[in-house]
């Protein structure tokens, strides 16, 4: 681990290990790779903490977090003091991960992102703030850590890390069964803890009447005002044109540039959206403040219009806003760790014993997982994981049977079919 001190202030760089390289096939035809040209990546794309960064990061997470959720946080207490710890929480969105980092408190930690994610204002805070770039299809030029030996390396540093066991994103309410890179890497480690985590998001369909109160009154008091202004001219007009066209401006040209990435990488819809927003509240600000002040026979049309669309704004993020989602993080029983790997190291096989223990774990942490989860749906899950790494689902007889992963998302029976009850 490199500390170092810049003119932003302390910064953390886990640079490149040496490691042995297996000589490996050339392929027929090698792929043409992309340059990773306009990628805000960390120095070697590996684990890099800048203090400056991530501080900033913490500001706007803490900012804008509650402005989109209604957040609940559950069993912080379960937070280890002791030691570090590697967080496995479920993955339901893409707001997952800021959600998950308010764990860490204001401590260094890494974890790993797509690569694509490194693009613009979201590339910059995820790379100085402990991700490392993960180039899973092999797409870019230039020299990626394998994601769990890097892993490994931050953990033995000291630092904490935050992993997503699923692999993937799924929103159907349950913990799907797990990778076996949590057990892996936190037995091969010197990491303390394993801390499981469920995260849920839940529409708020309670009636918040103060809330609902001030956004009406606020959103009539400035579409009033604007077309009161607008019908006067002059600088009174100039000011309520240029400050309902801002607004409504931003409103627009943030909606179309997040638009026109809508099927692209969040990094890029965020920043599209922040640049329409900026670009849109610029003209709309320009333009009907212009038409407010020097145009007083349009002037009440266009403010008018600015200003009523302003309001009719103020009523739907009121309403969105006292109806947004519950975020819900609830942390678990911290699992230690140092069990599993004694167990490891009694087994002669040495190797046999990693994976045995690696397996155990997985599958114990998954059970905390999963419990974790349906006491905040108040469902009961369908998968389950034994010590062997394997992975079950509840059949429609009500017996168990075990799962393969058919592709990226979905688990499905083997077959011939294997019931947990040994019969087939």
């Amino acid at each position: 681990m490199q500390i170092t001190t810049t003119n932003r202030g302390i910064a953390r760089t886990l640079n490149r290990q040496p490691q042995a390289q297996a000589e490996q096939p050339k392929p027929e035809t090698p792929k043409e790779k992309k340059p990773t040209t306009g990628l805000n990546l960390p120095p070697n794309n590996r684990y890099h903490w800048d203090e400056k960064v991530a501080k900033h990061v913490r500001t706007a997470r803490d900012f804008l977090l509650p402005l989109a959720f209604r957040i609940k946080e559950e069993g912080l207490e379960n937070i280890p003091k002791d030691g570090n710890f590697i967080v496995g929480p479920t993955h339901q969105g893409m707001p997952d991960a800021f959600l998950a980092s308010r764990i860490m408190g204001d401590k260094p930690f890494g974890s790993m992102s797509d690569i694509n994610q490194f693009k613009g204002i979201v590339g910059t805070a995820l790379s100085g703030s402990g991700s490392f770039p993960v180039d899973r299809y092999k797409e870019y030029e230039g020299d990626f850590p394998k994601p769990a030996e890097h892993a490994k390396e931050i953990l033995n540093t000291g630092e904490s890390f935050i992993f997503y066991p699923e692999g993937r994103i799924f929103n159907d309410d349950h913990v799907h069964p797990i990778q076996p890179g949590v057990g892996k890497i936190s037995v091969d480690s010197s990491v303390k803890y394993a801390l499981p985590v469920a995260q849920d998001y839940r529409k708020d369909r309670e009636f918040h009447p103060v809330e609902t109160g001030v956004g009406v009154l606020i959103s009539a008091a400035v579409a009033g005002a604007g077309i009161m202004a607008g019908l006067h001219g002059g600088l009174a007009g100039g000011i309520a044109g240029a400050l309902t066209g801002m607004l409504s401006g931003a409103v627009v040209g943030g909606g179309i540039g997040a638009a026109t990435k809508m099927k692209g990488e969040a990094g890029d819809m965020i920043t599209a959206g922040l640049k329409g927003a900026a670009l849109g509240a610029i003209a709309g600000g320009a333009g009907a403040g212009f038409v407010g002040a020097a145009m007083p026979g349009a002037a009440g049309a266009v403010v008018g219009t600015t200003s009523v669309l302003t309001g009719l704004t103020g009523l739907g993020a009121t309403y969105g806003w006292t109806h947004r989602m519950i975020a819900t993080t609830k942390v678990g029983k911290p699992i230690e760790v140092e069990p599993y790997r004694q167990r490891a190291a009694a087994n002669p096989d040495k190797e046999a014993g990693k994976h045995d223990q690696a397996m155990a774990l997985t599958a114990d942490f998954h059970a905390e997982m999963v419990k974790l989860k349906d006491s905040i749906t108040g469902k009961t899950s369908p998968y389950k994981m034994d010590a062997q790494g394997r992975a079950w689902g509840l059949q429609s007889d009500g017996r168990w049977a075990q799962l393969e992963q058919a592709d990226k998302k979905n688990w499905t029976p083997i077959q011939p079919m294997v019931y947990q009850d040994g019969s087939k």
